[in-house]
């Protein structure tokens, strides 16, 4: 009987990493990461269902060679950095060149839908935000990372938006208007929102490591489930329980335009080529992938203590 795979995670106590950590786990593969601190929380839960963590950083070498030891697949998850544009992907071109080294032969990068929207020969309908646009180009640097990083097969997992963004903790990120009764975008009343749940994304990304030679080469947009925007309020404020209503408020391009010029790090106001990313996502296709995928109404409903936490604490 062959050994189980070994994979080396990367943010594995972020949302996407840890839940990438209990879905592999269910299959009884061994994991291995990196994290600053051994005794927090999430660390402490993860070393209790098995994974095997390493003191340090992604800019210490030795931690990394350490972790990557044995593994023979990588996911790649890097935070953003919003002042430090080459952080990520200089990190990523380290961790993929280790890798390779400690023998990993399939690596898989999950990064941002938007990444679609700097692929080489596409021609936007919009003109990119300065901003906006640097952010989405070290994703796309942290993917050729590992399209170049000499890996026998690779993927790359584009999400969409994140359905926790709208919770704690993440909703600090940018997201709190809602508590406020609105949310004010840069889509229509007709662009629809790709929301994806980050368990979904782990599920994916665990569809992927076992079938590498299908995956090989693809990009993927992943996404959940597509809600038009004051649909996704309406669902968010029954949630909530206690009778208000969230109003979806649609910027004019004059606004957005506005808010580009202040150089605002909050996209979701400040770019119109956010309108587009439906354009890049398959749902029969993913679905196929991975069968019932989480519905908005769903999220909300498994996050219940977090809704309640978020706007009614």
């Amino acid at each position: 009987m062959a050994s189980p795979p070994t994979v080396f995670i990367t943010s594995a106590t972020g949302s996407q990493g840890s839940a990438l950590c209990y879905e592999l786990r269910k299959l009884g593969w061994d994991l291995r990461a990196t994290t600053r601190d051994l005794d927090s929380p999430v660390a402490q839960k993860l070393r209790a269902a098995g994974v095997h963590l390493t003191l340090g950083s992604w800019d210490d070498e030795d931690s990394l060679r350490k972790g990557l030891e044995g593994c023979d697949k990588l996911f790649l998850c890097m935070l953003p950095s919003l002042t430090d544009f080459d952080q990520a992907p200089r990190r990523a071109a380290l961790i993929a060149r280790l890798a390779r080294e400690a023998g990993v032969n399939h690596a898989i990068a999950s990064t941002t839908l938007g990444s679609f929207l700097v692929e080489p020969g596409f021609e936007l309908p919009v003109k990119l935000g300065p901003f906006f646009g640097a952010h989405v180009r070290s994703k796309k640097r942290v993917e050729q990372a590992v399209i170049d990083g000499g890996f026998t097969h690779w993927t790359v997992l584009r999400p969409g938006f994140f359905m926790a963004n709208f919770i704690e903790p993440k909703i600090q990120f940018g997201y709190t208007e809602t508590k406020k009764g609105s949310w004010t975008s840069s889509l229509t009343a007709e662009s629809p929102l790709g929301l994806v749940d980050h368990f979904d994304i782990a599920r994916f990304a665990a569809a992927v490591f076992q079938d590498p030679t299908t995956y090989h080469g693809r990009k993927l947009g992943v996404i959940s489930e597509e809600l038009l925007v004051q649909d996704a309020m309406d669902q968010l404020a029954e949630a909530i329980g206690d009778g208000r209503s969230i109003k979806a408020i649609f910027m004019t391009d004059q606004e957005i335009a506005q808010e580009q010029e202040k150089g605002s790090w909050l996209f979701f106001s400040s770019e119109p080529c956010l309108r587009y990313l439906s354009n890049y996502t398959d749902l029969d296709e993913l679905q196929r992938l991975v069968p019932e995928l989480m519905t908005f109404k769903d999220f909300l409903l498994r996050e219940k203590e977090a809704v309640k936490l978020t706007y009614l604490s």
